[in-house]
Order: C-alpha cells, then sequence, then structure tokens
C-alpha cells in the first residue's frame, strides 16, 4: 500500500483582511484544505511589538498540510504576510493524532522513497503550547486578566456556540450554553501549568456556567520572537 506523508494543521492569526492572502498563498503550493475563523486579539499595548495579537480584529486560517510542504508552506507565508516583522501576526503547526483514511488521500501525498526507506521531514523542536479554555460568552477579557497575572503575554478569542441536539442539554454534570468564547493562548511549555492553573481556579468548570481548559503540544511557530 502506498505510504502518504504525515497531515498537520496549520494555524495562522493575521490581521482580518489579510485572511484571503494566507489562504491564496498556501493554495498557490497546492494546499486544498482552508477553514476561517474570526477572532480578536488580547494582548495589551506593552506586548505589541513582540507578539502581533493587538485588540484588533484577527483572521484565524486553520490548514491541512502535508508534512514534506511544511517548510515551503511556512516560508511563503512568512515572507509574503511578513511575519518576521513585529505586530504582523504568527503562525504555528500542531501534530494530528488521526485523520480518516479517505481525507488522508485528498489531502496528502505519497512520500519521496530512497534506497527503500521513507524520507521523511522533521520540525524543530519548540517549547510552546496552545492553551484552550471554553468559557461563557463575555467572560474572556476577564479570563486573560487571570491568564496574564500568571504570564501570559497575549491571546486569540474565538466565537462559538452550543453544537449537538437540543435535548441534550447537559454533559458530565455542564449545561450547555448556545454561546460560548473559546481563548486560545500560546505560552511557553514551561509556564503553561501555572497560566491553566490560574484560569482553573478563577473560572467555574462545573455547574451551569461551566468551562474547560486544556493545552496542546505546538510543534513549528514562527513570528513570535521574545528574546
Amino acid at each position: 500500500m502506498e505510504q502518504l506523508a504525515r497531515l498537520k494543521l496549520l494555524v495562522t492569526i493575521i490581521d482580518r483582511p489579510k485572511g484571503d492572502t494566507a489562504a491564496k498563498i498556501c493554495a498557490g503550493l497546492g494546499v486544498q484544505f482552508h477553514l476561517g475563523l474570526l477572532g480578536r486579539g488580547t494582548a495589551s499595548s506593552e506586548v505589541l511589538d513582540v507578539l502581533g495579537l493587538g485588540e484588533t480584529d484577527k483572521a484565524v486560517i486553520l490548514t491541512l498540510v502535508p508534512e514534506p510542504l511544511i517548510p515551503a508552506v511556512k516560508g511563503d507565508l512568512v515572507r509574503m504576510l511578513r511575519l518576521r516583522h513585529p505586530g504582523k501576526g504568527i503562525l504555528f503547526t500542531l501534530p494530528l493524532s488521526g485523520i480518516n483514511r479517505r481525507s488522508a488521500g485528498c489531502l496528502s501525498r505519497p512520500v519521496e522513497q530512497e534506497g527503500g526507506n521513507v524520507v521523511e521531514t522533521k520540525e524543530k523542536s519548540c517549547d510552546y503550547e496552545l492553551i484552550v479554555a471554553s468559557v461563557e460568552a463575555g467572560t474572556t477579557d476577564m479570563v486573560m486578566e487571570y491568564a496574564r497575572a500568571a504570564g501570559a503575554t497575549g491571546g486569540t478569542i474565538l466565537h462559538a456556540r452550543r453544537a449537538g441536539v437540543h435535548e441534550a442539554e447537559r454533559f458530565y454534570g455542564i449545561t450547555l450554553q448556545k454561546e460560548r468564547e473559546i481563548l486560545a493562548i500560546l505560552a511557553p511549555r514551561a509556564g503553561k501549568a501555572a497560566i491553566m492553573e490560574a484560569i482553573a481556579q478563577n473560572v467555574p468548570l462545573e455547574g451551569e456556567q461551566g468551562g474547560v481548559v486544556f493545552s496542546l503540544p505546538v510543534d513549528g511557530i514562527e513570528g513570535l520572537t521574545l528574546d
């Protein structure tokens, strides 16, 4: 059976007018899947020059990219969106733990082989993680303040809503609200626990207004310059 290259989720967060540009750059390299989300940056003015996520409307572009194409896609996005310049935005990749075979066949491509061995590309290790908090709509600014006090420098807010049948109003004791907000924070791995603990201690995680906070490993990042 032909072996397909692994896929990764590429997340690009930029000013909203640049969203279509980011998708077109990816499409020009043969990447077929894009999903656009609307968000709002939360970084304070003191960190705009290093983070690129100010109090402005953001486009969050989710793209499934075959691993061998990651360097080329990231290179073009960084260059054409000027992500090495302060305040232009960030991008990062997340590993997938699974995907259905049909989608993989459409989105991926055969890996190159040399001497009978599969040639695989690997991202440099990254010391950041993505913290995701689902909270009651209208409370994300407060939640972000708790996260900042624990060391977070900024994040992105996404608006969400309840998904599922209307009869299923409770899940593990939590009443699912129609309107939710998702706060996504890129944080150094060493500081992740403190930020998550600050959110968990100050945001209800049970009852009618309950939320959830979890983290995901990030294995490649561009546009974040904290040195």
